[in-house]
């Protein structure tokens, strides 16, 4: 980064390294990848954290939450292929970042945060980045969103102990979700989980670490 702070030649470079290094660790879909380059990272990151934009580590949001690094924003989204769907659920909004990145892809991206502060946060930087495909609520979305079902694509941004039912059985036959699943103190699974017709078929996809998703702290992207 430049003296005196980043400017935007900086964050242009950062970026291509960003495309770079998700290719390096095998994101090849070119819509993922575009995704992540029309996406300004340094608009959803703290102020105080500007110069640290992309580095690939987790950054402090406010209420205890923090902002994933991309590669494993990324490591999520490959399996879920959310491009050309016509509704994702995202339980967890945080700074606004995977859900902006979901909105490049996909036609209309509901995300659910407990944090109202975080919530408001994010609709902002949406509102600043020009994205209008994106409808934000408060809660602690483990429970879904019942009067949107069903869902083409769900994905958590945090782990949870165990595949949440109630959450699942709101996709759409033929639909993804993605999560992490596992112990906190543990790294998780990431799992693939798809809907046929009353089933559900399961792909464990290597292993991530993040914090819990649930209804007494919430881990966002």
């Amino acid at each position: 980064m430049s003296e005196g702070g980043p400017g935007a030649t900086d964050y242009w470079e950062a970026r291509a390294g960003l495309i770079l290094n998700l290719r390096q660790q095998g994101i090849t879909d070119p819509r993922i990848l575009l995704a992540f380059e029309t996406v300004p990272h340094e608009l959803f990151i703290p102020d105080e954290y500007l110069a640290y934009a992309y580095r690939e580590s987790s950054l402090p949001i406010g209420c205890g939450q923090s902002i994933t690094a991309p590669a494993i924003v990324a490591q999520l989204l490959a399996p879920l292929a959310p491009h050309g769907v016509n509704k994702v659920l995202e339980i967890g909004t945080g700074s606004g970042y995977s859900a902006a990145l979901l909105a490049r892809m996909a036609r209309r991206v509901f995300t659910v945060e407990k944090y109202r502060s975080l919530a408001a946060q994010a609709q902002a930087r949406w509102q600043g980045a020009g994205i209008t495909n994106i409808i934000g609520l408060t809660d602690d979305g483990l429970n879904g969103l019942e009067q949107q079902a069903p869902f083409e694509r769900i994905l958590l941004t945090g782990s949870v102990s165990e595949v949440p039912e109630e959450l699942i059985d709101q996709l759409a036959d033929g639909g993804i979700a993605v999560m992490a699943v596992g112990a906190p103190a543990d790294k998780q699974s990431i799992i693939r989980i798809e809907r046929v017709e009353d089933s559900f078929l399961e792909t464990e996809l290597g292993l991530v670490r993040l914090s819990p998703l649930s209804p007494g702290r919430s881990r966002t992207l």
